[in-house]
């Protein structure tokens, strides 16, 4: 019995309330696609990205373990 542990200290609210089972559609509404950086600073953030692993970003690709270069089509 062991239950899956989060870390949604990264994600937006939105996601972070997508990972309750009643609410996983949050996810399409989520707007924190992008860093934000602190105006006249030298990187420093505002607020960060969403880590979610529903956004595209975030996603692996699928030959990421296979070592191959991607092709171009």
């Amino acid at each position: 019995m062991s239950t899956k542990v989060v870390d949604n200290s990264t994600m937006s609210a939105e996601c972070a309330l997508a990972q309750r089972p009643s609410y996983t559609d949050l996810h399409r509404q989520c707007r924190q696609t992008e860093d934000v950086p602190l105006p006249h600073s030298d990187g420093i953030l505002l607020v960060r990205r969403c880590t979610c692993a529903h956004h595209a970003y975030n996603r692996k690709p699928a030959n990421a373990h296979s070592g191959q270069q991607p092709r171009a089509v």
